[in-house]
């Protein structure tokens, strides 16, 4: 067990004397209250106050086994654990807490199966998603690989579709003129780089009713990123747009075009985590633009596509458009977790990876 030199904890007496009339549900709440504030040594000492409560009770057994593995008896822990899954196989909490501990153990393909089964029976159990895809794209999370975009290409003109809380936008610290559009206003998280702003309109109004030399001047879009509504027909028609405002040596990049499960990709949301079928988009540039160079980083939670070797001249995805788009609307997301299309030409989530995306 990890010693504490910070620790005290009550005897057991006196725990007793607490909580004597805690109620089961009582008692689970107070020791998850004790773990979220790192005091597993209290629910060890809960424990010993009352033994044949934490052995009578699942939910009790799993907060014991938590403390235990992060008080250092891992082993134990998750034997406890891999014993209430087989007993009790319909118990989603105890296949999280189980997948989590293979996760922070190392077992990295053992973690992923139990992830995978656990959103595949609830999609959006707390923190699954988010752990499975840390899990499958290890590395540092999309806005950290944005963040090393914008330093490798120091971008002089930003154009960024979807701001949210702008905290995207403000990554653009080089940019001469960095325009976010936007139609939903939110508050900021943090202040904007000097140059930038935010319009608040819909990208179809934005683009309808504007010339790139209103907007940036003379000077075309160096980087732009796409990551608005999660619809495909929006991306994709957002992808159009940008590429004419583009020079041939700018870069696109969109959000959102890997998903983990088919329940997370698709047009109706039916789940918290969700990622829309936008990697439709991504498929249909890869099919209908060889012209385009396509590199994928796998950074969490959904990817993001670097798009290079522009022609701000074609009109190949704008002729027939309609006709795509009645023709991809009902299909479904085919992959499982972990497997990725060949056509998007995944790289690591390195700074190799980085590397050969921007090349």
């Amino acid at each position: 067990m990890r010693d504490r030199t910070d620790s005290f904890v009550p005897t057991a007496e006196e725990i007793q004397h607490a909580l004597a009339d805690a109620s089961t549900g009582e008692l689970v709440f107070f020791t998850r209250q004790c773990l979220e504030r790192g005091a597993f040594d209290h629910v060890l000492a809960v424990e010993r106050a009352f033994p044949q409560r934490f052995t009578e009770d699942a939910a009790l057994k799993l907060t014991f086994a938590v403390a235990r593995f992060v008080g250092g008896e891992r082993t134990e822990a998750r034997a406890t654990v891999e014993a209430l899954v087989a007993e009790r196989p319909a118990d989603l909490n105890a296949l999280a807490v189980l997948a989590e501990m293979e996760a922070r153990s190392g077992e990295r393909a053992s973690a992923v199966r139990l992830f995978s089964t656990l959103v595949e029976r609830y999609p959006d159990y707390p923190g699954a998603q988010a752990t499975l895809a840390a899990l499958l794209m290890p590395g540092p999370p999309y806005r950290d690989v944005l963040r090393a975009i914008h330093a490798a290409l120091r971008p002089e003109t930003y154009l960024e579709l979807g701001v949210a809380g702008g905290a995207t936008l403000a990554l653009a610290t080089s940019a001469r003129v960095a325009v976010g559009v936007d139609p939903v206003p939110a508050p900021l998280e943090q202040p904007l780089p000097v140059g930038a702003r935010i319009i608040h309109e819909t990208s179809e109004s934005f683009f309808t009713t504007r010339r790139r030399e209103d907007v940036f001047g003379a000077h075309p879009v160096e980087l732009a990123f796409i990551d608005g509504l999660h619809l495909f027909e929006t991306a994709l028609r957002d992808f159009i747009e940008t590429e004419h405002w583009c020079a041939p040596g700018g870069t696109i990049i969109l959000h959102d075009c890997v998903p983990l499960s088919a329940v997370t990709a698709t047009r109706e949301r039916r789940t918290r985590f969700w990622v829309g079928d936008t990697w439709k988009a991504a498929w249909t540039l890869a099919r209908r633009r060889p012209d385009l160079r396509i590199r994928t980083i796998l950074t969490p939670p959904s990817g993001l596509v670097v798009v290079r070797r522009l022609d701000p001249s074609s009109r190949t995805l704008e002729d027939g458009f309609d006709a795509l788009v009645s023709e991809l609307r009902t299909q479904g997301y085919p992959l499982e977790p972990g497997r990725w299309p060949a056509l998007l030409n995944v790289v690591p989530n390195t700074p190799e990876g980085l590397t050969e995306a921007l090349a």
